[in-house]
């Protein structure tokens, strides 16, 4: 066998080694596999998990039409979700903040697909003279298990003691409110007005200007897909932008 036709042979197999690479690459890129990384909340009674969960569907059936690609949504609860995308068998995660981010090497897109807002939700026609949360000493709060991290408020709380409960459902916290056992209650906005208008309680309690803690959350695509390329995020966030415009 002749040294020139050995290199020949060489050659024709890298050759189409890297063709096929070329080509198997956007085949294998084509879907995504993605994962919801909102909360199942302590009570359903707000309906705020399957609502979350629709609204996850639709944004990224929306998405995926947008950047021609195929993305099915898997039904995987919230911890259980960050260890699939750490895996790289989940490769897209929807609803995470930026925190959760860094910790389990993820690639946040831009702009954030939600904004979550938390205040202090008080009884109608009490504590007229509170103008800000951080003014809160001597008043008793009530928040939902597990809580949500509200670094400002969690490290003012701390330092100047102030009595903060903690209720298993949302409607534990409101009855706690409205019994008189505490005078305040942490929770999310619009979940909180979702819960008072369906129990027809929106009287009965006003919102605090001053909000307590703004959380963004994002889509992100997990480092360890295999997707995972600069013009995948590029395309991701560019059809983010566009369809979160107002």
């Amino acid at each position: 066998m002749s040294k020139r036709f050995v290199q020949c042979a060489i050659a024709a197999v890298l050759s189409y080694s890297a063709t096929s690479s070329v080509l198997a690459e956007p085949q294998a890129c084509h879907a995504l596999v993605a994962a919801s990384y909102f909360a199942q909340p302590a009570t359903s009674s707000t309906g705020a998990a399957p609502a979350a969960r629709q609204v996850s569907a639709e944004f990224l059936q929306s998405l995926a039409q947008a950047s021609r690609l195929k993305i099915k949504l898997v039904s995987v609860e919230q911890d259980a979700a960050l260890a699939e995308v750490q895996s790289g068998r989940i490769d897209l995660i929807i609803g995470v903040d930026q925190q959760a981010a860094e910790e389990h090497h993820l690639d946040y897109l831009a702009p954030a697909y939600l904004q979550k807002k938390y205040g202090l939700w008080v009884r109608v026609g009490e504590h007229r003279t509170l103008k800000q949360w951080p003014e809160l000493l001597g008043l008793r709060g009530v928040r939902v298990v597990p809580p949500q991290r509200l670094i400002d408020f969690d490290l003012q709380a701390q330092l100047l003691n102030w009595p903060v409960r903690t209720a298993q459902s949302l409607e534990q916290a409101v009855q706690r409110v409205l019994a008189g056992r505490s005078d305040y209650l942490i929770a999310e906005d619009q979940g909180m007005r979702d819960y008072l208008h369906q129990h027809d309680l929106l009287r009965r309690f006003e919102l605090m200007e001053q909000p307590v803690h703004t959380q963004s959350l994002y889509v992100a695509l997990a480092k360890d897909s295999a997707c995972n390329t600069a013009a995948l995020r590029q395309k991701l966030s560019q059809n983010l932008e566009r369809l979160l415009k107002p």
